[in-house]
């Protein structure tokens, strides 16, 4: 089976209220909405695979992997890298030939890559910075509408706030929900010390990367002496990534994402490396429509050491451009039947929200 044509199309799919805007660390106006570069692989024979990346391609990739085997899918990483292909279009590529692969084996992707070790995957929702009240409000309707037993806010702009938001999300549904902040390595190494002793008294167990990932004595500190664990999202990407992270045991889980990695599968092998050391993985958000968040449904149900609850703000979406969107259950997503990533892509939906 060879690749024929392969084209892509930029979305953004609105997000509804309780979760856009979504207000990111530095303010401004917030994300307004999903969004992705849908790419679309077709071979000779017409069958079609989907993938979801972002960015835009430095160098036409029909160019390049035309007339080449879909399933020699390191060797189209490769040939799309060595001219200039950086790794957020690279991922939407990567996950339409998986998707191929799939369907012409008439297996779900998880079974492709060797099993299904889960029938769910869990998924941890996403807020934006909100007020100390909006943020507990908000964190209730997360957990009383989609089911979600693990919500995040983001931080690091201001630490007082960050703990009076804390402290309300505690006050109002800690005792049903794991909360975790992310700074985006906001606080000096020293600071970050200090704001997670307080956290822990207010009841926050984890934290997303509270100080840059260079500062790893003070990362191990926060996880060993304070007990607050330490989630590292910033610089994780290829597997050579995260070598110095596990050796100095600076982190209780690595969070890799495709858009940082390039592929799924080079996410599967920061999941194995992260594995040696003892240490779970899960995916971190860009913001995904329904093919990266079906994607990561596979990745949980095929990899043993992907266990826990991956970030999503699929749940604030308008719509997608799947023909049936993907569905929460206690804050879990069903992992799909179908061959492939087991989801149909609407192209009139596609044609509706493009921004090309």
């Amino acid at each position: 089976m060879l690749i024929s044509r392969i084209s892509a199309t930029h979305v953004q799919v609105p997000y509804q209220a309780p979760v856009g805007p979504y207000i990111g660390r530095g303010g401004g106006p917030g994300s307004l909405g999903g969004h992705g570069l849908i790419v679309r692989v077709e071979s000779e024979d017409g069958l079609v695979g989907w993938g979801e990346g972002l960015g835009v391609f430095a160098t036409d990739p029909e160019a390049v992997l035309k007339g080449r085997r879909v399933g020699d899918i390191e060797g189209a990483c490769a040939a799309l890298e060595a001219v200039g292909i950086g790794p957020g279009p690279l991922s939407g590529v990567e996950m339409a030939l998986w998707d191929l692969v799939g369907k012409r084996a008439g297996l779900p992707l998880c079974e492709v890559w060797g099993g299904r070790l889960r029938e769910e995957a869990e998924f941890t929702a996403c807020m934006g910075l909100k007020e100390p009240s909006e943020s507990a409000a908000t964190a209730r309707e997360y957990r009383e509408r989609w089911g979600f037993y693990s919500i995040k806010t983001k931080a690091g702009d201001d630490a007082a706030l960050d703990l009076a938001i804390a402290a309300a999300v505690q006050q109002e549904i800690g005792d049903q929900i794991a909360f975790r902040p992310d700074a985006n390595a906001g606080y000096e190494p020293d600071d970050a010390v200090e704001q997670m002793r307080k956290m822990k008294d207010l009841g926050v167990e984890h934290f997303e990367d509270p100080c840059a990932r260079e500062h790893l004595d003070h990362l191990h500190r926060i996880r060993t002496e304070l007990g607050v664990a330490v989630l590292v999202n910033m610089g994780i990407g290829k597997p050579d990534s995260v070598a110095d992270v596990l050796v100095a045991e600076a982190a209780d889980f690595l969070m890799p994402d495709t858009p940082a990695s390039g592929s799924l599968s080079r996410v599967r092998q920061v999941t194995a490396v992260a594995e040696g050391f003892g240490v779970p993985c899960l995916m971190h958000c860009a913001h995904d429509l329904g093919l990266k968040t079906a994607a990561i449904t596979h990745v949980a149900a095929a990899t043993p050491n992907f266990s826990g609850p991956s970030d999503t703000c699929y749940h604030g979406l308008v719509d997608d451009i799947l023909a049936e969107q993907l569905v929460f259950h206690d804050g879990k997503i069903k992992v799909p039947d179908g061959p492939g990533l087991g989801v149909e892509v609407d192209e009139a939906k596609l044609e509706k929200y493009s921004t090309n």
